[in-house]
Parts: structure tokens; C-alpha cells; sequence
């Protein structure tokens, strides 16, 4: 479970990054580390990840921020993010919260089948959020069946 949260906050990030504008590009991720996971009940959590970033760019926001992770094509588990706003020219670290609920279908012992598909084949995950720069220009992004490994490698 940490492993997928950790993964959802590093893909999102690296999709803002790689998706707003060039000299956004050069945003990179120093650190990832789950906090603290909080179950929510059997099927749902909430999880805290504090990201280092750092960013030589501008100001810029994200909200709106979704991701469907799925497992050979079936969604498996719905995240949501709170709204974050990272700083201009700066290196910090942020506290991404997010909230997750797994699919009422899924069952969660096929995670286990991560331990056998170390590169994360069958993981794929849909993402939208909204991007906006301080200005207020921003715009709706989404992706779909990206595939975490992918996403990954360029880390």
C-alpha cells in the first residue's frame, strides 16, 4: 500500500512537470517518503507523502488532482490529492495528502503479485489535475493507462 501511494505522488508529479510549460521541465523530485498512513475502514486510508522538490521555475498550483491505479486493465484503487502550491525557485519539501478508497471489486491479496513483477508491469494509472501558474493561467491535464514503470524510469 505505501509503495502505491508513494507511486501515485511521484507520477503525478512528474506528469505536472513534464506537461506545463519548458521551463517547468526541469522540476525534479529530491525525496519521497510516506509519513503516515491512516486507515479510513476496511477498504479506504489516508496517507501524508512528503516530496522534495525542487523547482528553478515559477510558482505554479495543483488541484483537481486525480489518479485511477489499476492492475491488468481493472481499477484497483481511487486517489485524490489535496490542493498543493509549490514555491518558485526554491527546494523544500511538501506534504502531499492523499485519500484513497480501493475498488469494492478488487481484492487485495492480487497485490502480491507485485512481489513476482518487480518492474511493475501490470500497474497502470489513469491521472487529471489542474495546473495553474500563479498568475491564475492554468489548464485541466489527464492521462490515461500510463504505465508506472514508466513513469518510474525517468525518476
Amino acid at each position: 500500500m505505501k509503495r502505491v501511494v508513494k507511486l501515485f505522488a511521484i507520477a503525478l508529479l512528474v506528469l505536472m512537470a513534464s506537461s506545463c510549460t519548458k521551463s517547468l521541465k526541469d522540476i525534479k523530485i529530491t525525496s519521497c517518503k510516506v509519513t503516515s498512513i491512516s486507515p479510513r475502514g476496511l477498504a479506504a486510508f489516508d496517507a501524508t507523502v512528503d516530496l522534495g522538490v525542487d523547482n528553478p521555475s515559477v510558482q505554479f498550483a495543483l488541484s483537481k488532482m486525480n489518479a485511477v491505479v489499476k492492475m491488468d486493465g481493472t481499477p484497483c484503487l481511487y486517489l485524490t490529492a489535496d490542493d498543493v502550491t509549490v514555491a518558485p525557485r526554491t527546494e523544500q519539501v511538501y506534504a502531499l495528502i492523499l485519500h484513497g478508497t480501493m475498488d469494492e471489486g478488487f481484492n487485495p491479496f492480487s497485490l502480491l503479485t507485485l512481489i513476482n513483477s518487480p518492474g511493475l508491469e501490470p500497474v497502470t494509472i489513469d491521472v487529471s489535475y489542474h495546473g495553474a501558474l500563479k498568475s491564475g493561467l492554468g489548464k485541466d491535464f489527464e492521462y490515461k493507462d500510463l504505465p508506472l514503470k514508466d513513469l518510474l524510469s525517468g525518476i
